[in-house]
């Protein structure tokens, strides 16, 4: 009983009911021979069948994520600093902390336990800004603000103020390393954005190396796919991160930045 309520709550859901409806539509225009017009959204069923019940953006996620393999964060060689790409929190006054985290979190806390790990390395963090009462607040300052304030770490934590983008962490880390002699750098960052981060720091003249983290696709956080299943938000929201890694590394590769 307790599995039927949970698939009835599931197709509930508003995907799920799209999906319901529009698939009823077109079974009762095929039953009834009514095929004139049918090309268009039989094409949107397709399409949101198989983003939504299929594991086809895990897999095209999981292609980007092993780029570069997993690391153990005991064994990584000491480095000058670690490098903490933003997109893991953001501003918030009315959060007790300050900040709220998103779905990137995973790297403030790798950054962190690195951190705590290589006690003589400086960490540095990236990330946007966020506008609130006409002013820009920078992601970086509010999580520099609580490391210093509530964790003992021996680090220096360096905060890179708003950035605009990867390209703009990578030119001002390019700056730090060049003013204080830095030779070698670990990377933190999702390990969907790691190749495209990667190419961008090493082009801005960043020796890093990478420490990839938060990973998204299914077959890398639980190792199995389920390849038939009903409706899930879960394939756009993968396919929206994928998306967003392929056109930005190309437009990063027009632009020269890589």
């Amino acid at each position: 009983m307790t599995a039927f309520f949970k698939i009835a709550l599931h197709l509930a859901q508003p995907l799920c009911l799209i999906w319901l409806l529009l698939s009823f539509w077109l079974g009762r225009s095929l039953w009834r021979r009514s095929r004139g017009g049918l090309w268009l959204p039989a094409l949107a069923w397709g399409l949101l069948t198989l983003i939504s019940c299929t594991p086809l953006a895990s897999l095209m996620l999981a292609d980007l994520e092993e780029q570069y393999p997993p690391v153990k964060l005991a064994e990584l060689m000491a480095a000058d600093a670690i490098v903490c790409l933003g997109g893991g929190a953001e501003p918030s006054d009315l959060e007790p902390t300050g900040f709220h985290l998103k779905t990137g979190a995973d790297r403030l806390s790798t950054a962190l336990t690195l951190a705590s790990l290589q006690q003589t390395s400086s960490l540095v963090l990236g990330g946007g800004g966020y506008e609130q009462a006409g002013e820009m607040i920078s992601e970086a300052d509010a999580l520099q603000a609580y490391c210093q304030k509530h964790l003992t770490l021996k680090s220096q934590i360096l905060s890179l103020g708003v950035c605009s983008d990867t390209h703009d962490e990578a030119l001002k880390v390019a700056a730090l390393a060049k003013e204080r002699g830095w030779k070698t750098v670990l990377l933190v960052t999702s390990s969907y954005h790691m190749p495209r981060s990667i190419a961008t720091f090493r082009k801005a003249g960043v020796p890093v190396s990478a420490v990839p983290c938060n990973y998204l696709s299914s077959l890398n956080r639980v190792g199995d796919l389920h390849w038939i299943h009903l409706p899930s938000s879960q394939g756009f929201e993968l396919l929206s991160v994928w998306l967003h890694e392929f056109i930005g590394h190309w437009v990063y590769y027009w632009r020269g930045w890589l």
